[in-house]
């Protein structure tokens, strides 16, 4: 399977998630759900980043992929970090002793 095949994949999934993601947040105002949803709008950010880098229009990735910009690999690991917090604060709200 080619490059373009999987990145355009990646991004009708990644649109349907941040369109739940989106409903989500406007019927919850709980921690844990506003991260996870955090999480996945800015993995979308990242992927739609990736795509425009790929195309030629935003130059964040090199042509080759070695060279990645500090910024760029602290907003892939942002989305990581945000599900952790997410995952976190469900399992504190919901702790039982």
């Amino acid at each position: 399977m080619s490059l373009p095949a999987v990145l355009a994949g990646r991004a009708v999934i990644s649109f349907l998630a941040c369109f739940l993601a989106i409903w989500v947040w406007s019927r919850t105002r709980e921690e844990a759900w506003i991260f996870m949803i955090g999480g996945t709008l800015i993995s979308f950010a990242v992927l739609m980043i990736e795509i425009l880098s790929r195309v030629g229009i935003f130059s964040a990735v090199s042509a080759e992929g070695r060279d990645i910009p500090l910024w760029f690999a602290l907003l892939q690991l942002l989305p990581y970090l945000f599900y952790a917090l997410g995952f976190g604060f469900y399992l504190w709200q919901n702790r039982r002793y």
